[in-house]
């Protein structure tokens, strides 16, 4: 019988870029390059304006660099990419044409990993590698002096206020620990290992994917961000 955390992995790689991406028939386009640098002008969120010929998408015009570009091999990408194998991909590129069945079906943004298939599949690796952490401390688990213990003094009065406040509802300091927090017990209990750093890049990527109004990835620079949380916490899932 699969584990939680098994079950988890196998949910996050449920999904696949034709989920996400824009269908070709659904790109602003032109016919050529004169055509594609006015539609650019005229749409300046987009950095790329496909070319159509002939009804096949051939090339492409940059806003940034004003020239056209072939659609080449390194360009695409396959429908069935996983959601998360598609963040590597785009740290290389910010864009990708969609292959299916041999031909050009669509296009994907760095932008679209704020898609909300995107964040649940990363809420959903991230709850497993939660899960995993927080069991590596069930024999302590409800302990009080235990977190007194091994919480930064400020952290664990902010819970306990947290708790106090809870009144008749509370159940246990432990349920008020956020995702770092619990990361941070685990590594001293020597379960896993992370660096500072992605932890609270774990954090943030977890609030991102919770709330609806807030972002994965804000610029390109936070693409690699995601693809390091994401590395990271399939290394901890598979050790």
């Amino acid at each position: 019988m699969p584990t939680i955390e098994e079950t988890l992995e196998r949910l996050a790689v449920t999904f696949v870029v034709s989920d996400i991406m824009i269908p070709s028939e659904s790109l602003v386009c032109a016919g050529n390059k004169p055509a594609a640098a006015k539609a650019s002008d005229g749409h300046p969120d987009f950095n790329v304006i496909p070319i159509r010929q002939k009804g096949k998408l051939t090339s492409y015009f940059e806003r940034d660099t004003r020239r056209t570009k072939k659609i080449t091999v390194n360009d695409l990408i396959s429908d069935g990419t996983k959601l998360l194998d598609l963040v590597e991909f785009l740290e290389e590129r910010e864009f990708a044409f969609v292959l299916s069945h041999r031909h050009i079906d669509g296009y994907v943004h760095f932008s679209d990993l704020n898609h909300h298939l995107v964040k649940l599949t990363f809420y959903v690796i991230l709850e497993a590698v939660e899960r995993l952490a927080l069991d590596s401390l069930r024999p302590v688990k409800g302990s009080d002096e235990y977190l007194c213990r091994n919480l930064p003094p400020p952290r664990f009065q902010q819970i306990e206020r947290q708790y106090k406040r809870a009144g008749d509802a509370a159940r246990s300091l432990f349920n008020y620990l956020n995702i770092a927090d619990i990361l941070r017990l685990a590594i001293k209990e020597g379960s896993i290992r992370l660096d500072e750093r992605v932890i609270k890049e774990i954090k943030r990527m977890r609030d991102g994917a919770a709330h609806v109004l807030e972002n994965l990835v804000a610029d390109y620079d936070d693409v690699q961000k995601l693809a390091n949380v994401r590395r990271e916490c399939l290394r901890v899932l598979g050790a």
